[in-house]
């Protein structure tokens, strides 16, 4: 929401008069992250509010699960089948995401299905206010 309100200010000192929807697929817990840069596959995410149009913004018109809770945000180096990933992406390397410790899962491509998030979303899932 401060992001939002920040936002919203801003273009609305432009002319702009913008509204919102803000992706709650992952939010569940705050400041999980040790920087706000990192969003691969975020150890210690929850899912966040449910899908709706009942907002707390006067500007946010929905929150909304743009990816679907699950889904791989992309791969670690390794994949879990012990192969390169060919579409490894740094932040997927990030300190905050799931496999960049010993002892965790590799993450699978983007898009397929990461049971240990799924996971772990569930048992952080703050889905209502």
């Amino acid at each position: 929401m401060n992001y939002v309100l920040e936002l919203h200010t801003s273009l609305s000192s432009a002319g702009f008069d913008a509204h919102f929807i803000i992706d709650t697929g992952r939010n569940g817990v705050a400041n999980m992250r040790s920087n706000c840069a990192n969003w691969c596959n975020i150890r210690g995410a929850g899912v966040g509010l449910l899908p709706s149009t009942t907002t707390n913004g006067t500007n946010v018109d929905a929150y909304y699960w743009l990816k679907t809770p699950g889904e791989s945000d992309g791969c670690t180096q390794q994949l879990p089948n012990g192969q390169a990933c060919a579409r490894f992406d740094s932040f997927c390397g990030s300190v905050d995401s799931i496999g960049s410790q010993s002892g965790e899962p590799r993450a699978p491509v983007a898009g397929n299905w990461f049971d240990y998030q799924i996971k772990q979303l569930a048992q952080n899932a703050h889905m209502q206010e």
